[in-house]
């Protein structure tokens, strides 16, 4: 079936509704972060983050790893240093999971891992959860983290871990009097906090077992005691001995060739963290990672296709801006490594991981963040941008990087889902338009979709009076392991330069696609547009809509700059392109005499035999431009339909169910007022349409409750027809068209107070106003 007998277009509608009861909620605030004013900036500043359930991730519960090392006999012995063990009198995580503030992104999660001093903090991934680090396949995680400001001194940082430690999702380092090691540690490393230990064996213990770390280290720790001022105390104060600033450093926690062993003047033994030239990156000049920013990370993992104990692990610090999106323009550090994936003591062919972060505090401390991006085995897709210059059909790149002035122009998006446990859904797709070009239309496509393979339109709507030059649209579909593509074609001009301006230059500009499980983007190619001494513009309607068998005309006007043009020397020519099959459409020459006035001005008439050749797919495209000698101008296309359209008319952008009160069990909630879904079709006698609806669950305006209930819809001319439109494309109207004169229609007007699109709702609901969205689609088809 041609794609253009399955014409579907997708509006999105806003609704909510109150639930009212005699109750009220007592909000306690948090006395420690209320008056932590740099807390509450890194809150209200935090970029979009992913949000997640309570049980994707785990904060490590300390007391129950410590329990676990006594009962597998692994326990090293009592250290001597009660110093080290009064400032820590607890086994408590303190790290934990909190909203963003920021309005713009009040659905971000947000791991909260220090805030004090002497603080431990350990997250990790839930694996019964599908949420693990795979050593098989291809692995991203990205992420933002934030390190606090330099009000003092800054310390210590984080980590990122990937482990099989035998205490799994509890895991942190532990001491040998059981006391979660904190400071230079960062939660991860070994305790050195016994003088008179002189075994890096003894020290490796003490770490997370089986794993490899990525230290953020933001507090340089040099101090080996020799001198009266800085005597050991077995606090652990010499991991990084020669290193004097904030840097980034991987390693094997739980090997002993981790750890150096070296005495001091006083012959008191201390140890140093290997690091090295290869696997250590430090910031230019001294910049230190605490400056009050978000900074952002791109993890990558690689399989060694060759040998399956190897693999490669290559990080980015710094690489986006917090604000935009965009690539950053300062500094970034990044590093590869090959991991040794026996080092994670994997049996029986399993090669999942654990991973997450840890973070802790000394003497000094820092708010340490992280809010995610991405989750390896949640998401992983890729998402390509290409431009094409319409009017010379070609692709914009390193080699064709200059368009004429007032050239046709498409922005074309590629997204390719490649896996892994979860679906990519609720996509929105974000784009600051860039200067110079203006959209008027767009189109998107699933070629693999179970729902429609069809090229659908985006409504007209997304494209009128865009002030703030940005466009955003919701993807009407998922995608996961049936439907891995989908393309998102945006289609416009670039501005007219007059003649004797120089190159105008269009910069590249980011693209997000934000889903549930995954935030990613690209960039678009930069180009520059070249002034035209031959320009075309033409007043024809687009789209221009014919009755069958209808003649039509198409009208121009050319404008010379800086040429004495002659008029009597130029051509026309015009194109019929067959929308029928967008991979190969036929392309029909129209060629003849047309006059052109001494104003340049010119009717290009068209007769309706040409227009038959169409394979009567009753829609295609004009394209007509001039040539003058070696000159061309900008190209025009204008949609051409044959016997009238099929579209959505006035649509509510915000309606709204009933509100309840008093409301203990369960009940169907009716519509509140009139809703407006109106089908206009000016198609001939005969033709068919359909309209589906499909719901999201409502939300609280807490972000986080989801009402007990859901949307259904019941036909009012059928008994026992409820079905549940929730994530379900239900049909809630049909027509046949019974007349040949254009008809609108609202197909809200048959329902009445028990049919249409209803609320069903459970007990125990929450206090509060919930909202969602409804995605109508329109097909000329029953």
């Amino acid at each position: 079936m041609k794609w253009l007998r399955l014409l579907k277009v997708l509006l999105l509608l806003c609704f909510g509704f109150l639930i009212s009861l005699n109750s009220y909620q007592l909000v306690k605030a948090d006395e420690a972060n209320t008056t932590n004013s740099d807390f509450e900036y890194a809150l209200s500043s935090a970029p979009k983050g992913l949000h997640w359930n309570d049980d994707d991730f785990i904060i490590a519960n300390f007391s129950t790893a410590y329990n676990n090392r006594v009962l597998n006999g692994t326990n090293i012995g009592n250290h001597s240093n009660k110093t080290v063990l009064s400032k820590n009198p607890s086994r408590r995580n303190n790290a934990k999971i909190i909203p963003s503030t920021n309005p713009k992104h009040p659905d971000t999660s947000i791991i909260q891992m220090t805030n004090a001093e002497h603080q431990t903090g350990a997250v990790w991934s839930n694996m019964s959860k599908d949420n693990y680090f795979d050593l098989d396949h291809e692995q991203t995680a990205s992420m933002w983290i934030y390190f606090g400001r330099t009000t003092n001194i800054p310390a210590d940082g984080m980590a990122f871990v990937l482990q099989n430690d035998p205490n799994r999702e509890n895991s942190i380092a532990l001491s040998a009097d059981g006391v979660p090691v904190n400071g230079q540690s960062m939660g991860v490393w070994g305790a050195d906090w016994d003088i008179n230990n002189e075994c890096p064996n003894k020290l490796s213990q003490t770490a997370i077992q089986n794993s490899w770390a990525l230290e953020f280290d933001t507090f340089a720790n040099i101090s080996i005691g020799d001198d009266d001022d800085h005597k050991l105390t077995g606090e652990g104060t010499a991991f990084d001995y020669y290193i004097t600033h904030n840097h980034i450093m991987g390693n094997y926690p739980a090997d002993s060739s981790t750890y150096k062993h070296y005495t001091n003047r006083s012959n008191k033994n201390y140890f140093r963290l290997s690091h090295n030239q290869t696997n250590t990156r430090f910031p230019p000049n001294n910049t230190s990672f605490v400056d009050s920013k978000w900074h952002h990370i791109t993890i990558k993992w690689k399989p060694n296709s060759n040998d399956n104990t190897k693999g490669e692990l290559t990080y980015i610090y710094n690489d986006k801006n917090p604000t935009t999106g965009k690539p950053s323009k300062g500094y970034t550090i990044s590093n590869s490594q090959e991991i040794d994936t026996t080092k994670f003591g994997l049996t029986n062919g399993n090669k999942k991981l654990y991973w997450g972060f840890t973070g802790s505090t000394g003497d000094y401390s820092e708010n340490n963040l992280i809010v995610f991006e991405s989750l390896p085995s949640f998401v992983d897709a890729k998402v390509d941008s290409t431009i094409y210059d319409n009017s010379k059909g070609i692709q914009i790149d390193d080699t064709h990087n200059i368009v004429d002035s007032n050239s046709d122009i498409t922005y074309s998006f590629s997204l390719n889902y490649k896996g892994w446990e979860k679906d990519w859904n609720k996509i929105n797709a974000s784009l600051k338009i860039p200067e110079h070009v203006t959209f008027t239309s767009g189109t998107v496509t699933y070629p693999n979709s179970p729902i429609n393979t069809s090229t659908r339109q985006i409504p007209a709507d997304y494209f009128k009076d865009n002030t703030n030059r940005t466009f955003q649209y919701h993807l009407p579909e998922k995608l996961d392991s049936n439907s891995r593509d989908a393309k998102i074609e945006l289609h416009g001009k670039v501005d007219r330069i007059n003649s004797g301006e120089t190159n105008v230059p269009v910069p590249s500009v980011h693209a997000s696609f934000e889903g549930d499980n995954l935030i990613t983007g690209t960039e678009t190619p930069s180009f520059s547009i070249e002034p035209l001494q031959l320009t075309l513009d033409s007043f024809s309607p687009n789209p221009i809509i014919l009755k069958y068998n209808q003649d039509t005309t198409i009208d121009g006007q050319i404008t010379c700059r800086g040429l004495d043009a002659d008029y009597n020397q130029m051509k026309v020519h015009l194109v019929l392109i067959d929308s029928a099959d967008l991979t190969n459409p036929k392309r029909i020459i129209i060629d003849k005499p047309i006059r052109i006035d001494p104003s340049g001005k010119f009717t290009f008439g068209i007769d309706a035999s040409i227009l038959k050749q169409i394979n009567n797919s009753n829609f295609g495209n004009l394209e007509f431009y001039v040539t003058y000698g070696d000159l061309t101008s900008n190209h025009i296309n204008r949609q051409l339909s044959i016997g009238g359209l099929l579209a959505f008319g006035k649509v509510q952008t915000e309606v709204n169910f009933q509100t309840t009160i008093g409301f203990l069990g369960e009940q169907i909630v009716p519509r509140s007022g009139n809703w407006q879904v109106e089908v206009n079709d000016s198609r001939k006698k005969g033709s068919p349409w359909k309209v589906t609806a499909e719901s999201e669950s409502l939300t609280h305006n807490n972000q986080k409750t989801i009402l007990k209930g859901n949307m259904f819809y019941r036909d009012p001319k059928k008994k026992n027809s409820d079905k549940n439109i929730q994530g379900n494309p239900t049909i809630v109207a049909s027509h046949i068209k019974d007349v040949d004169t254009p008809e609108k229609t609202n197909i809200t007007n048959t329902w009445d107070s028990n049919s249409g699109i209803l609320l069903a709702m459970q007990s125990d609901n929450l206090i509060g106003t919930y909202n969602g969205k409804i995605y109508w689609a329109l097909s000329d088809s029953i």
